[in-house]
């Protein structure tokens, strides 16, 4: 099935809420030993990049971002950090705050349109920015409907990672998939109030069932595979935290909605019998969650391609160090995608094949490119199987892609993908 076209997909920075702030610290040890003595009994995740920024997730798409500047002022070490509210929520926005304040940064200054970092005024800081946040986020998904724009609107969707089929007049974002037209009678039958709730992660002072919930409906949405815990240890990890955040949940406030037909799903996957009662109140939001059900876009280079959600995407090199990206589900006999881009000097033309080996040969154009697609059965180790080899030429680019499958029925939905693959043009 082919993905709609996307509005405004890139643009994942919509009308954010965002804070930077500067301070001064002893050294960059000294930071990152607070930083962590500060997570030491939190579920905080901290990664140190190969840059050596510092960055502090708080909560699911929650995040601060440090930077240090070594040899400042005085010797002092210079600290630069940011953070973008949207669509942690309210709540996230108030934590990293608190949690800059609490790393005693000499010098401390904030930058910060709501000014919460100035009055500390929470409920100024939901009223005035948060639900105006939202109110012009539906004026403007109103106005594309209007106007008769069929097109999804993406919301606080990262540049870098798939892009879900979705189609019609919606609201794509980490949390929810909205039709705008539920969203719009949500509002005017329970306020703005009831929509945020829904929509950020974190739209409360406390971590409180409504957080938890939110973190599981993040989790369901964009990051589940939805598939068994036995697979990977990350598939494991993410399950579990599933289950956790909605069991901690119901057990702050039982009577909050949860999406219970996915939290016994997802136990099922981990394998374990579920603990909150099928008296529990169910979500009715209009979708059941889950981007990686369906066939998402993956996008490396300027090739974009069509992939089952629960293909694992991971990197690996050949023995002449060019670098393949692999997409498969390796809890399966599912087909193994493999992609190879080169560079070449000059401009390719039409790719071809050489050889009579093929048991199905075909030429065929994509939109920024040219590409030919051929079927042959292979054997290794004494086994049995197909492979599919495609080449697309965009430019000086050259793009090889080999599918390996075992099942010949698989052939048909395999091409069809293929026929689908896109490719930017080259600038210039």
């Amino acid at each position: 099935m082919p993905i709609n076209s996307v509005c405004d997909k890139r643009n994942n920075r919509f009308m954010a809420i965002e804070v930077s702030f500067t301070g001064q610290i002893k050294s960059r040890k000294k930071l990152v030993d607070n930083i962590t003595k500060l997570s030491k009994h939190s579920s905080f995740e901290i990664i140190i990049d190969n840059e050596g920024d510092i960055s502090l997730t708080l909560c699911p798409t929650g995040e601060i971002t440090f930077h240090v500047v070594e040899g400042g002022l005085l010797r002092k070490t210079k600290v630069e950090g940011y953070f973008q509210s949207t669509p942690a929520g309210p709540g996230f926005h108030k934590a990293a705050v608190d949690f800059i304040d609490a790393l005693d940064l000499g010098s401390l200054v904030y930058e910060d349109d709501s000014e919460y970092a100035n009055d500390r005024d929470f409920t100024k800081l939901c009223n005035n920015h948060f639900y105006r946040w939202l109110e012009r986020l539906v004026e403007l998904a109103c106005q594309k409907m209007d106007e008769g724009n069929e097109n999804p609107l993406f919301v606080c969707w990262q540049t870098n990672q798939y892009i879900p089929d979705v189609c019609g007049a919606k609201i794509v974002a980490p949390t929810s998939l909205w039709d705008i037209k539920f969203m719009n009678q949500l509002i005017h039958d329970r306020g703005i109030e009831a929509f945020a709730d829904r929509f950020f992660v974190w739209p409360h002072e406390q971590q409180d069932a409504t957080f938890y919930r939110n973190c599981a409906m993040k989790e369901l949405w964009e990051d589940c595979y939805y598939v068994s815990s036995e697979r990977s240890e990350s598939d494991a990890n993410l399950n579990r935290s599933i289950i956790d955040n909605l069991e901690k949940a119901y057990g702050l406030n039982p009577m909050l909605p949860i999406p219970y037909d996915n939290y016994c799903e997802v136990c099922h996957l981990d394998g374990r019998s579920p603990i909150i009662p099928s008296t529990a109140v169910s979500m009715n939001d209009g979708y059941k969650p889950g981007y990686r059900k369906g066939m998402v876009k993956e996008t490396i280079d300027r090739l974009t391609i069509i992939i089952p959600g629960s293909y694992k995407r991971h990197l690996e090199f050949n023995d002449d160090d060019w670098p393949i990206t692999i997409w498969c589900d390796e809890s399966t006999d599912s087909p193994v995608w493999r992609l190879t881009i080169f560079e070449l000097e000059k401009e390719i033309g039409k790719p071809k094949l050489e050889g009579n080996q093929y048991d199905y040969y075909e030429d065929f154009d994509i939109e920024g490119g040219n590409g030919v697609l051929a079927l042959q059965q292979c054997q290794e180790d004494g086994d049995d199987f197909y492979m599919v080899i495609c080449q697309i030429a965009s430019g000086t680019s050259l793009h090889l892609i080999t599918v390996s499958y075992k099942k010949q029925k698989e052939f048909d939905q395999i091409r069809s993908l293929l026929l689908l693959i896109t490719c930017q043009k080259q600038e210039g």
